[in-house]
């Protein structure tokens, strides 16, 4: 039996965490030790990888020559001789190197990205630098990308253009719809439970058996992070390094609201050289405005649509605008025409984020409800929402969405403080409103061996990849083993928006 069935196994006895987190630690902790105790059963170890040749067609890169297979695991893992899924895992061989460093597996975003789409777009470079070290292996995690995904839910939400987005309303039509989905997904033979991160840390440790090394190394950015970091507690025998792009702790996947006035208040003094003068008041005014009357705003980006703006929509306009950077670039002209009375390039942010909403995912809905959030957690997000100018709009329809669904819940234990001696380079942007760096400060009293790489402009974005050349420089050097230390870089600039027709076309900037 592995140590991750057994851990399992007793994660799932969820009475004692209900109690208090040093018990649920105590258990974790038992759990493991219980199970590196008993000796692996024949049956239970993975078959050897067989790759075959493939071809990584990039966006802008050529096409490169890789190898590809699926890797067959457990539904759960404390199941072993149960049903299985297979997972597509695409390998770059190394181009050079002196073949010290451990095979390194991305983790994508999400929950729900694709690891081998995220290596064809525009970060490429970064993992072509990689694998001039070390063996590069490209997952989709259970679920995700190529790796059996479930099926589309049948029902979808369309908010009505005529109306401004009331926050209770709203909550209550997604909960609704989303259960409508769950039981879908259960009558389709879909097992929900597999889906939790727990489980897909399951699925990196049988990858390092399959591929008979002792050890891989980690490289996960943002949601992918937070699966490195359970990895790094349930099975850190077998990690050599990890780089933590964009952090979410493991009891992060809650954000905290006054993250966002904090960003909003960084993205002031960056935007200010640009002739934006009081950015922040300019928020203040227009979501004012928005709360004494609706406004009616014609977006051009969806076609000459026209929606009806309250301010719970600018609340989410404004607070998402804040978490990456082409958005980051629009909002101070958005915010200068709404206070000129044009609302219409906030209509375009408003149907952009409705249009969000409307669908649910069975792997990621499963995952983030899984992880969930503590008790503490919790009622710090509420106090902070009280608190926010943009209130709860950053975690919108969570957690109320996760609620009376019936799906897993992995507990305090997994939410618990890490602690663990695995070396790890932790990544964070300072206009980050996903996972700002609060989040890898958090993380750094636990863990023994950390370095930090801090970028100066980069959002929950590509330049946080590609906003200067150091950034990779870093993650090969230290997912190679030589010494890297603590720094802090520049990424490109922000070039600001001067007009609607800026968002149209981003090359008149």
């Amino acid at each position: 039996m592995r140590t991750v069935p057994m851990f399992l196994s007793c994660l799932r006895r969820r009475a004692p965490f209900a109690a208090t987190a040093a018990p649920a630690a105590r258990l974790a902790a038992l759990c493991l030790a219980l199970a590196a105790a008993l000796p692996a059963m024949a049956g239970d170890a993975p078959t050897s990888l067989v790759f075959e040749p493939y071809e990584l067609v990039t966006q802008g890169h050529g096409t490169i020559a890789a190898e590809a297979t699926y890797l067959e695991v457990p539904r759960h893992h404390d199941q072993p001789q149960g049903p299985r899924m297979r997972l597509r895992v695409v390998r770059l061989r190394a181009t050079g190197g002196d073949g010290s460093a451990a095979p390194v597996v991305y983790l994508a975003g999400g929950p729900g990205g694709s690891g081998i789409g995220t290596a064809r777009g525009p970060r490429w470079p970064v993992f072509d630098q990689m694998r001039r070290e070390a063996d590069v292996l490209l997952l989709d995690q259970r679920g995700a990308g190529a790796s059996e995904p479930p099926p589309e839910c049948p029902y979808q939400d369309r908010f009505d253009d005529a109306r401004p987005l009331q926050r209770e309303a709203m909550l209550a039509t997604l909960h609704a719809t989303t259960a409508r989905c769950v039981a879908y997904w259960r009558e389709a033979g879909v097992d929900l439970a597999a889906y939790t991160t727990v489980e897909s840390a399951g699925d990196l440790d049988a990858l390092r058996q399959a591929l008979g090394v002792p050890r891989i190394s980690l490289w996960g950015m943002s949601y992918g992070t937070h699966l490195a970091l359970a990895t790094m507690r349930l099975h850190g025998d077998g990690l050599e390094r990890v780089v933590l792009m964009g952090v979410e702790g493991p009891d992060d996947t809650l954000k905290l609201p006054l993250a966002a006035d904090a960003l909003l208040g960084e993205l002031a003094t960056v935007s200010r050289p640009a002739g934006v003068e009081d950015l922040q008041g300019s928020a203040v005014r227009v979501l004012a405005a928005l709360r004494e009357q609706p406004r009616q705003g014609t977006s051009r980006m969806q076609g000459g649509r026209t929606v009806m703006i309250g301010a719970f929509d600018g609340q989410l306009a404004i607070a998402l605008s804040l978490g990456q950077r082409m958005t980051q670039q629009w909002l101070p002209m958005v915010l200068r025409e709404a206070e000129q009375g044009n609302y219409d390039p906030l209509a375009d942010l408003v149907l952009l984020l409705r249009s969000q909403y409307g669908a649910s995912n069975a792997m990621s809905l499963a995952m983030d409800v899984a992880s969930g959030q503590s008790p503490q957690r919790r009622a710090l997000a509420e106090a902070q929402a009280r608190q926010s100018l943009f209130g709860d709009a950053m975690n919108v329809p969570f957690p109320s969405l996760g609620d009376g669904l019936g799906l897993v819940d992995l507990g305090e234990g997994f939410r618990a403080p890490l602690r663990s001696d695995v070396p790890v380079l932790l990544i964070s942007g300072t206009l980050d409103g996903r996972t700002p760096p609060a989040n890898a400060e958090a993380l750094r009293p636990g863990l023994s061996n950390h370095r930090s790489l801090l970028v100066r402009n980069a959002a929950h974005d590509n330049e946080m990849w590609v906003g200067n050349p150091a950034i990779a420089r870093s993650i090969v050097d230290f997912l190679a083993g030589r010494p890297v230390g603590d720094a802090v870089v520049n990424a490109t600039p922000l070039t600001f928006a001067r007009s609607a027709a800026d968002m149209v076309d981003p090359r008149r900037r």
